[in-house]
């Protein structure tokens, strides 16, 4: 939104003055168009215009934040001044022909320049160093030329890559596999998925986003792997701002039974009794012959 200003002294205002409010009639219409064109150009007066999508710079390099007058026109001999949210927050002061940076906010003490090679052009450039999270949002860019100024709203998004996902594997104590994705160094907050070998979604378990001192955002996602068969799992992790997203990739084969064990266990079992009766029946052969040998010791 552009909004402009001027001192109101002009003998065709008074002429509206006089003329009656009420019924207001095609003529009166024409009428004030007509002197409020008269009055803006008179006073050399200009709209002040900014870039219509966001302007998205990363976290430790530096943003350049354009606005422009239109029509065109040199502005080394105004007033320009860069603010946040309220007209109190400034960021950068340009007034009387040079910077004053003792007026800005101290998180912008010295992190702030305007471009000067492209001021006689009608166009103001606010470069900032060492982009911080504290600085994303709105920022107002205010030109002022004696009595008459005009602004405009830009907004800065920042954003940082954060961290390659690192997988870790659980093991429940139902016996289940637990999979857990942990990133950090991310901004804004990052969005996180889970997918299969054929791309679609797993729903996640848990997603747990933290956010440390410096603004930065870490995250923490888990899947239970409820299937016991093979699988390839992605977990995707990425800037919404930025579209680039980091993945990790994990295989996991759980075994299945083998087709040949229950064949050797009925092997080695029959064996088993084979070999349970060839003992028994020697036993039995034995105590047949020692009961014969004692029947025939006590006969004679």
């Amino acid at each position: 939104m552009n909004h402009q200003h001027n001192a109101l002294g002009s003998p065709c205002l008074s002429h509206l003055r006089r003329q009656q409010v009420s019924p207001i009639h095609c003529g009166s219409l024409i009428s004030l168009n007509l002197c409020l064109q008269m009055l803006i150009m008179g006073a050399g007066a200009f709209q002040v215009q900014g870039p219509h999508k966001p302007m998205v710079a990363m976290l430790g390099g530096d943003a350049e934040l354009p606005c422009f007058l239109l029509p065109p026109q040199n502005i080394k001999n105004m007033d320009i001044r860069w603010t946040r949210f309220l007209p109190s927050q400034v960021v950068h002061l340009y007034e009387d022909g040079r910077d004053k940076p003792e007026e800005a906010m101290e998180e912008y003490f010295k992190r702030t320049t305007l471009v000067e090679n492209v001021m006689h052009k009608g166009i103001v450039v606010l470069r900032i160093l060492t982009i911080q999270p504290s600085d994303n949002g709105q920022y107002h860019c205010v030109i002022q030329n004696g009595f008459f100024y005009s602004d405009t709203m830009i907004e800065l998004k920042v954003a940082a890559i954060g961290s390659h996902p690192q997988l870790l594997v659980e093991v429940t104590k139902f016996g289940q596999l637990r999979l857990k994705c942990k990133s950090e160094g991310w901004f804004p907050q990052p969005k996180v998925q889970w997918t299969d070998s054929e791309g679609g979604e797993i729903p996640a378990e848990t997603e747990i986003h933290t956010q440390d001192k410096g603004g930065l955002f870490h995250v923490t996602t888990s899947l239970l792997l409820r299937e016991t068969s093979q699988k390839n799992l992605t977990c995707s992790i990425w800037n919404p701002e930025l579209d680039q997203k980091k993945k990790e990739q994990l295989s996991i084969a759980v075994a299945e039974p083998d087709s040949k064990i229950p064949i050797i266990m009925g092997v080695a079992l029959a064996l088993l009794v084979l070999l349970n009766c060839i003992i028994t029946g020697l036993c039995f052969k034995y105590k047949r012959k020692l009961r014969i040998y004692q029947v025939t010791r006590n006969y004679t």
